[in-house]
């Protein structure tokens, strides 16, 4: 396979094979190797935390915008 081909091949996976990732592979071995396991679970946990926050604020607003726009109908 060609690189290009690599490429094509791993985006048309999408996110949910994102273990996968060679980036994400070696991130795993570099906390095992180094006895980081708390603090990487502190920081991920803190990622996803603010992720869903966004996420959360985002569906509020795309709420509030359906709601002025059932009433302007």
């Amino acid at each position: 396979m060609s690189t290009t081909t690599d490429t094509i091949a791993f985006e048309n996976k999408g996110i949910r094979n994102f273990r996968s990732a060679a980036d994400i592979e070696n991130f795993y071995r570099f906390v095992q190797d180094n006895g980081l396991r708390r603090e990487a679970q502190l920081v991920l946990s803190a990622l996803v935390g603010s992720l869903k926050q966004k996420e959360k604020k985002e569906t509020r607003k795309k709420k509030a915008k359906a709601k002025r726009k059932a009433k302007l109908q």
